[in-house]
């Protein structure tokens, strides 16, 4: 998988990519937005077992990449129903708040609402995706930007690793909404 507009690429990782992905992974600084506020502890060779489990799949796990530079991280799984869910990670804080989240979430919604290799085995209606609820800037591009819908608050449904509840956001933008707003 690859795409490319104007200084802006999303392509499929590969092993090359595993030590900068593991360093990202274990970094609680980068992670603390997901729950993770000491990183993951993972090894690098799980790191390298991860990207090679990803390989040849539908569902793929991405580098982002900004002027040439690696950035960021993002996933989605097709799970046949109908949707697509996704995630994404700008890494690098240089890379953060200079509006490039709302370019790179518009790319992937895109591709994944226009690829063939994917439609033609399972069309993609519509997008599901989540926040943290504290991610309230997160949450005005979703809504502003994108477009997309709220459609529901999970209040304390996990913990995270310090073992503090968190609740999540979950959107919803589906094909006609997201070429309509564009």
């Amino acid at each position: 998988m690859r795409i490319e507009k104007e200084n802006i690429v999303i392509r499929s990782v590969n092993v090359d990519d595993a030590i900068q992905l593991n360093k990202w992974r274990n970094d609680g600084e980068v992670m603390k937005h997901a729950g993770f506020p000491k990183g993951l502890g993972q090894t690098l060779e799980e790191t390298t077992d991860e990207i090679r489990n990803w390989e040849g799949k539908l569902s793929q796990l991405c580098i982002i990449e900004i002027d040439g530079k690696v950035v960021g991280e993002l996933s989605y799984k097709i799970k046949g129903d109908g949707a697509a869910y996704p995630g994404w990670k700008i890494c690098d804080f240089d890379y953060q708040n200079q509006g490039y989240g709302p370019q790179i979430i518009k790319l992937l919604f895109e591709f994944l609402f226009t690829d063939e290799n994917i439609n033609s085995k399972f069309p993609i209606d519509r997008i599901i995706w989540d926040t943290m609820l504290e991610n309230k800037r997160a949450q005005y591009v979703y809504e502003h930007k994108i477009k997309a819908r709220k459609i529901a608050i999970k209040e304390n449904s996990w913990q995270d690793q310090l073992g503090n509840w968190r609740s999540s956001v979950e959107y919803d933008i589906s094909r006609e909404e997201f070429f309509n707003a564009r």
